[in-house]
């Protein structure tokens, strides 16, 4: 497939070269250095035009579809929110990190214990208190 001298592409060609630059076989840089595409959007352009078209000239599977264009939209979204949930979770662990280190600090200046002990029983309230309310 050439290109015609008048610097006009056929079809075909950009077809061809659309389909190398997205199946990753070239870039868009060297698409136009490879096939001598002398304007520098061309490639871009072409691009936009194929996308959504199925099976372009029998020339293999769609491009990008609406559909699919919807779901990688959704799967930003949800990639977005998960970074925001990651982020979220990052600052209370620092937060719970700053509560215990105040906790020790604390016992250690007061010499008092502050955290309950594990396996601790509640204390039983004293039949004083219950005789005064």
């Amino acid at each position: 497939m050439k290109k015609k001298t008048q610097g006009f592409y056929s079809e075909e060609f950009k077809w061809k070269v659309v389909q190398e630059v997205l199946t990753g076989k070239l870039s868009k840089e060297e698409a136009r250095r490879v096939y001598n595409i002398k304007s520098n959007c061309a490639v871009l352009y072409w691009m936009r035009k194929y996308s959504g078209i199925d099976n372009y000239r029998h020339g293999g599977m769609p491009l990008v579809n609406q559909v699919e264009m919807v779901n990688m939209k959704e799967l930003s979204e949800k990639d977005k929110r998960i970074k925001e949930l990651e982020e979220s979770l990052n600052r209370e662990k620092l937060r719970a990190d700053l509560w215990q280190k105040m906790v020790e600090i604390a016992e250690e200046q007061l010499n008092v214990d502050i955290r309950k002990k594990y396996g601790a029983k509640q204390s039983i309230p004293s039949k004083n208190k219950k005789a005064n309310k």
